[in-house]
């Protein structure tokens, strides 16, 4: 059943890049995005960064999730530069910090919400274990990649849960809300993370052996050219 759901998601897939491949382009995007300026040879780095999770969220079909990292990127961008220059006081401290969360660390979140969503934990276990990194790094990573989307769904279905009710309405009641959402939460991520830490040790992810996997990853083209891009966009910026 795996093997099938595995091959149904390649095919859904226009442009499947290997794990590495998103990896070396997570790392690339964070450090250009948080470090760089926004003029000169960084300023088009930082363009370049931006640009490519927007580009592989669409080959995903993430659609909303595109328009939405567009939208609040280029209102961040347009704030800082023409809202903040005229403000001053506590606002301009404010926007200043919204905008400079959002241009720097939104483009890396974005990127690494992709690779999450477009990763299987069996693919992301077998570049791990290609690249040779330990199991005391691959076994918590791995856990990692299902934990966001597993707390996600829990969620969505304590919100569920608590509409049924009619309970904690937000503009009513802010600080209730904050209370039937943030203590479930806190339960069920503890909960969460005891249960795929069972999961992956009951797999064998601990055992130090070599594991046979079904999944089918690999340096392509595209991989390459990507991978060559952003060893590119490091050496410029730190050249430059």
């Amino acid at each position: 059943m795996e093997y099938v759901l595995q091959v149904a998601e390649q095919k859904e897939f226009s442009i499947k890049l290997d794990p590495r491949c998103k990896l070396l382009l997570l790392v690339t995007i964070a450090i250009v995005m948080v470090s760089g300026k926004t003029v000169g040879v960084e300023g088009v780095l930082r363009a370049i960064c931006a640009a490519v999770p927007f580009l592989l969220l669409l080959t995903i079909k993430r659609f909303q999730a595109a328009a939405v990292y567009v939208l609040l990127l280029g209102s961040a961008i347009f704030c800082e530069n023409q809202i903040v220059p005229h403000t001053s006081g506590i606002g301009n401290l404010v926007l200043m910090m919204i905008c400079g969360i959002i241009t720097r660390f939104g483009t890396g979140y974005m990127m690494g919400w992709y690779t999450v969503n477009s990763t299987s934990v069996s693919e992301f276990i077998t570049a791990m274990e290609r690249m040779h990194f330990p199991y005391f790094i691959t076994i918590p990573m791995s856990v990692m990649f299902r934990y966001f989307p597993t707390l996600s769904e829990e969620y969505k279905a304590i919100s569920d849960a608590k509409k049924m009710r009619e309970i904690g309405h937000p503009l009513k009641h802010p600080l209730a809300y904050i209370e039937y959402i943030l203590v479930p939460m806190m339960m069920s991520s503890v909960r969460i993370a005891d249960e795929l830490s069972a999961a992956s040790l009951t797999k064998g992810l601990s055992t130090g052996s070599k594991r046979t996997h079904i999944c089918q990853i690999g340096i392509r083209p595209l991989d390459v050219l990507m991978m060559i891009g952003a060893a590119a966009m490091l050496v410029l910026f730190f050249v430059y």
